[in-house]
């Protein structure tokens, strides 16, 4: 499905998932496929090239969510190392998808200069994105339900609306962490489901990829297919992130 998606032509094929939602058409995303990565990437000779592959996953776009001209755009990023890393993907692919983001929260555990986080970003989308980025610098999120300010799953469910588009990528390398918060999600199907669209997440898990992961890991891939299904049951587009 990585050559139909990079082609772009808007017709998918029986290879790809679709999520239905109650009064909407039926959206369309990557299938939960194998070890939930680029489907090349355990090819010969693939390893290093597609490791931070990202050309196998689809995004939501303007045309395939309803937006109403009131509705708000989110993102909130938990492990926001530096703009350029991840931000720049999202909010560059998002833009072209005709989803623009009124504000970006953006958590980091590891301190650091503002001009470090905005590192190597050109000048003209620094101006453009730092007026609409709050940054927790130094400051990690909890997986604590009582924690209103840094516990992203309670951000998104008093921020975000119906209406409104909000998406979440979960990548903090901290199991003990990551794993209470997707189960917030899970454990509040209509506050996640009336608040969150999207959401991206790379899963730990013991396998194939454990090498790249050390000890830092917690279950399996049947876990992750699992996970990943509940939350689009939900009506959320739940990707793996890499």
């Amino acid at each position: 499905w990585v050559t139909e998606n990079q082609a772009g032509n808007g017709m998918a094929s029986s290879t790809f998932s679709r999520m239905c939602r109650n009064g909407e058409h039926p959206q369309v995303l990557e299938p939960l496929a194998g070890i939930l990565r680029d489907p090349r990437y355990l090819c010969p000779d693939n390893y290093r090239f597609l490791l931070f592959s990202i050309d196998w996953l689809v995004l939501a776009d303007s045309k395939s969510i309803p937006m109403p001209a009131s509705s708000k755009r989110y993102f909130f990023d938990a492990g926001g190392t530096h703009f350029m890393d991840a931000m720049q993907f999202f909010t560059s692919k998002y833009q072209e998808r005709g989803i623009v983001f009124d504000h970006i929260y953006v958590w980091e555990a590891v301190y650091q200069t503002v001009d470090m986080y905005w590192s190597g970003t050109p000048p003209a989308t620094r101006a453009f994105w730092e007026p609409r980025l709050s940054f927790f610098n130094g400051v990690p999120v909890t997986s604590d339900p009582a924690d209103h300010i840094n516990n992203p799953v309670n951000r998104i469910h008093q921020l975000c609306g119906v209406k409104d588009f909000c998406a979440f990528k979960l990548d903090i390398d901290t199991p003990s962490v990551e794993l209470p918060i997707v189960n917030q999600l899970l454990a509040n199907p209509a506050a996640t489901r009336a608040s969150l669209d999207e959401f991206f997440f790379e899963h730990h898990v013991h396998g194939l990829m454990q090498n790249n992961w050390g000890d830092a890991v917690e279950g399996t891939f049947a876990d992750s297919y699992q996970m990943f299904g509940q939350l689009r049951q939900l009506g959320v587009r739940a990707h793996s992130w890499i």
